[in-house]
């Protein structure tokens, strides 16, 4: 199936490795002009070498601290100045302070707004500009099934990413008539850097084996495994796409089947 998306722009964040890097790496393989975006500048570089050597699409590298506004601004212009324009948007950050209500502090609180909402504002500010010139964009949010189901040691992460998605589904209604789509993905247990140091924290707090619990996480799918980040990046990728034209304002859980809600 052809996306669509050949010779299109797009900004990824938090792309140095993970979720991030298989979301831009299907997006170049699509044909995309990829810009990539995260604060380790030797992991960035090598994962944009990596990118570029598999797909042959134009990558720019651009190290960013997504919590510092002004880095965000200098991703944009260096991105516009590059390519002249932007297509499509992943949001993707880091993960806040995990814990429960009473060991959260009013530092962790600011830290998640700071880390995990206000990116996608900046992000969405900066891109708004040229989608609206052209007629024609993609946002899409990658965020978390605490989206869909909150609650520790995830709680600062449920709160801002569930803002995430409001403001996706409040974005999609106010420029959806200026062509501009806006998505949120909510990523279930994914084979990554993150879903392996979370694994590890759960096995040592509860002095079980990594085997024990990587197998407790499979059974608690659906489809009884583990996902693949390249799995989550194709549901990203078609959402940015021309296929994608009457999908928006939707939160999708990309899981295995892990939530059980209907919605």
């Amino acid at each position: 199936m052809d996306l669509g998306l050949k010779d299109k722009v797009a900004w990824v964040s938090a792309a140095s490795q993970g979720l991030g890097k298989a979301c831009a790496l299907a997006l170049a393989l699509e044909g995309c002009k990829v810009v990539m975006a995260a604060r380790k500048e030797d992991v960035l570089r090598a994962a944009a070498e990596e990118v570029r050597g598999r797909s042959g699409s134009d990558v720019l590298a651009i190290p960013c601290d997504l919590v510092r506004g002004e880095e965000i601004d200098r991703l944009a212009r260096l991105a516009l100045e590059r390519f002249g324009t932007v297509h499509a948007v992943v949001t993707n950050v880091g993960h806040p302070r995990m814990g429960s209500f009473e060991e959260l502090s009013d530092d962790d609180w600011r830290t998640g707004f700071e880390s995990v909402l206000m990116p996608a504002v900046r992000l969405c500010r900066l891109a708004l500009p040229s989608m609206q010139r052209q007629r024609w964009g993609r946002i899409v949010h990658v965020t978390s099934v605490a989206v869909k189901e909150p609650g520790s040691p995830y709680l600062v992460s449920s709160v801002f990413r569930a803002g995430v998605a409001a403001l996706a589904k409040s974005m999609s209604r106010e420029f959806g008539p200026s062509g501009i789509l806006v998505n949120t993905v909510c990523p279930g247990p994914f084979r990554t850097p993150l879903g392996a140091e979370l694994a590890r924290r759960s096995a040592q707090q509860s002095g079980r084996s990594l085997e024990e619990v990587e197998a407790e996480t499979a059974r608690a799918t659906a489809l009884g495994r583990i996902g693949e980040a390249a799995e989550l990046a194709a549901a990203v990728a078609f959402l940015c796409s021309e296929k994608a034209s009457d999908v928006t304002g939707q939160a999708i859980a990309v899981d295995g089947g892990m939530v059980r809600s209907l919605y």
